[in-house]
């Protein structure tokens, strides 16, 4: 099965945006960075319309006998990383956006910390009442010092994550087709409590980026993009929010499946390299 290839496709589409982009001190807290797959807390979710805390997708999965299935949900985690210049005369840190260490620009910014859980679902369980699974990342503080090259002490970075929790559920039921199929339901939503804070913590209590990498053994997922006549009617039902389903191995292998907050193509191919281009490009301009 191809989920390392699938989890490259993921890297190069959706996270390296976030993860290679360049950062600029006066445009660190540029929200573009995050737009794919972002799934804010339900409670602030409710309250503004345009966000959302659930995604979904739902595809097919042709199989004559017992399935075995692994679902790999993936996202990144939004922490923040403060500079602080010391001030000796004074004995004490002061924030600052960026603080040279020896020719080397060192800025106030967010990070990505990427997280991916893994559930493994035999046939019974799938047919049965499905599988849920409840996935908590912890917050954390780290603090590391900063020196020049003769060793003096110049400033600090201090990086601040806040505890996020997820909820994952699994379910299929039989579909009427000419061919004995499943509909796979996978769902995701964000259950953090966000709380009253303003827009800036906001960001730091989402999924970014959120997807999917499915693999089954037992059976074949079938073209979500291009189905067989058999199962158009089938694909049709299908209810995707936020997340597309693609058939993610080389051409020929139905057994990997890539749901993502971008629409691509079954068997993306050349979509590696074209993506890398433009990554290039992007470095080179902000740069």
């Amino acid at each position: 099965m191809d989920i390392d290839a699938a989890r490259t496709i993921a890297d190069t589409v959706l996270c390296a945006g976030p993860v290679l982009r360049p950062y600029r001190a006066a445009g660190h807290r540029d929200p573009s960075r995050w737009q794919f797959g972002l799934l804010m807390p339900a409670d602030l979710a409710a309250a503004d319309e345009s966000l959302s805390a659930v995604a979904q997708t739902e595809c097919l999965v042709e199989a004559g006998g017992p399935v075995r299935l692994r679902v790999l949900l993936r996202f990144l985690q939004v922490q923040r990383r403060g500079v602080y210049r010391w001030l000796p005369d004074y004995g004490r840190f002061k924030p600052v956006g960026s603080l040279d260490v020896d020719g080397t620009a060192v800025v106030s910014c967010d990070e990505p910390v990427e997280h991916e859980r893994l559930v493994e679902i035999d046939d019974g369980t799938l047919r049965a009442a499905g599988a849920r699974l409840t996935v908590r990342v912890p917050g954390g503080f780290d603090r590391s010092e900063l020196h020049d090259t003769r060793g003096a002490l110049v400033g600090q970075v201090v990086r601040h994550r806040r505890p996020l929790c997820a909820m994952l559920n699994v379910s299929a039921a039989p579909v009427p087709a000419p061919r004995p199929a499943l509909r796979l339901r996978v769902w995701v939503e964000n259950r953090t409590r966000a709380g009253a804070h303003g827009d800036e913590v906001a960001l730091t209590t989402a999924l970014v980026a959120s997807h999917l990498i499915l693999s089954v053994e037992g059976g074949g997922f079938v073209s979500m993009v291009d189905p067989p006549g058999w199962a158009a009617e089938a694909v049709e039902n299908c209810a995707n929010v936020g997340l597309w389903p693609i058939l993610a191995g080389p051409p020929g292998r139905h057994d990997t499946l890539l749901a993502t907050p971008r629409i691509l193509r079954d068997h993306p191919g050349d979509l590696l390299d074209n993506a890398v281009d433009e990554l290039l490009q992007l470095r080179n301009l902000a740069g």
